[in-house]
């Protein structure tokens, strides 16, 4: 099983210069002000609780809750990192894997539960359980043999260099809301060299002569899309394992999604400055895929996809496949903004 996330870490003790980067509630929690207050904190954010920082007023670091709001925290409350610099390695051949920033983005969460197969299975939950075996998998060293896919022991591949959740754990085991632009500036934050949005998929057009994966990617990057086409290729090889009655949609593969002036549609890919991609697996709508995804074997399948996917990326120059030109899309889709009830998981009192 994954492992869960690790300890609180302890606070920070000297003021940080950088102002911007990701923190972490340090152990105890840690006060959250409103911007325009400076009398009573309006949550004490539990601890393990991730924020993107986006300024930094003295002792005071600027972040953006997970609902949406902008807040101030204090610096000896939490553990901060400070954003990559634009100097280090960029994606490609010659550049270690140690070196990589990733943000491993598991869908939907809290009241925002996503599809739901015929079972029952909730994507929120499999999307989880597929991030942190992601995570896991980025977070220590490993050699891959490429000719099979599998994912061995050993140290080819050194462990990323960081690795980011935007539902770390909480009071509900990260079972937490977290809104389209919280998401996107902890990864702008950080300046990840990719953010992952990791989803599974609803209401296909039909049957599909193999698994209907879909990988969407932004417009306007070059890198954006190439990493698609590397999550397109490790998903289909890892796939084809397993046997299902297929379904998928018409234009399968991967793809941009884009409302008729040109822009992306969905919020994820259109307000992250870094390369992302949103991972729609296999459909959970349709009930022998359904079944696979209530399975750790196949969890842990999409999990090593993602991973030799990302290592290809931050790797080689290797151009991805599977695209797909698609037209402007005029249907109509569900917000990802918090809903009114979202709040910040408070830590429990003593």
């Amino acid at each position: 099983m994954p492992e869960a996330d690790p300890a609180a870490p302890p606070p920070d003790t000297e003021v940080p210069t950088a102002t911007r980067g990701a923190l972490v509630v340090a152990a105890g929690g840690a006060d959250l002000y409103r911007q325009d207050e400076d009398d009573e904190p309006y949550v004490r954010a539990h601890e393990g609780l991730t924020f993107p920082v986006t300024g930094r007023s003295g002792e005071w670091l600027e972040v953006l809750d997970q609902c949406d709001d902008p807040a101030l925290v204090r610096f000896d409350e939490v553990a901060f990192t400070p954003a990559r610099p634009a100097t280090s390695p960029a994606p490609g051949a010659g550049t270690s894997f140690d070196e990589a920033v990733i943000v491993v983005d598991p869908g939907h969460g809290g009241p925002n539960i996503g599809a739901v197969g015929p079972a029952g299975l909730l994507e929120k939950e499999v999307n989880l359980d597929i991030a942190r075996r992601t995570r896991d998998l980025l977070e220590s060293p490993h050699t891959v043999d490429w000719e099979t896919g599998e994912i061995l022991t050993g140290g080819e591949i050194p462990a990323a260099g960081q690795v980011w959740m935007t539902r770390p754990e909480g009071p509900a085991g990260a079972d937490i809301e977290a809104g389209l632009t919280f998401r996107t500036t902890l990864a702008d934050g950080i300046n990840a060299h990719a953010l992952v949005s990791i989803h599974n998929n609803a209401a296909p057009d039909g049957p599909y002569d193999g698994p209907g994966s879909e990988v969407y990617h932004q417009v306007t990057s070059t890198e954006s899309q190439r990493l698609s086409g590397l999550i397109l290729e490790e998903l289909r090889r890892e796939f084809s394992r397993f046997e299902a009655d297929w379904v998928g949609d018409d234009d399968a593969g991967a793809k941009v999604r884009i409302r008729e002036d040109g822009a992306d549609i969905y919020g994820i890919l259109r307000l992250s400055d870094v390369p992302a991609v949103i991972v729609e697996g296999v459909f959970i709508s349709n009930a022998t895929e359904e079944a696979l995804l209530d399975t750790i074997e196949f969890r842990q399948a999409y999990a090593d996809a993602l991973y030799r996917a990302l290592v290809r990326f931050m790797t080689t120059d290797d151009p991805g496949s599977g695209f797909i030109e698609t037209d402007p899309f005029t249907g109509s889709l569900s917000s990802g903004a918090p809903v009114q009830t979202c709040m910040v998981p408070a830590q429990p009192e003593d």
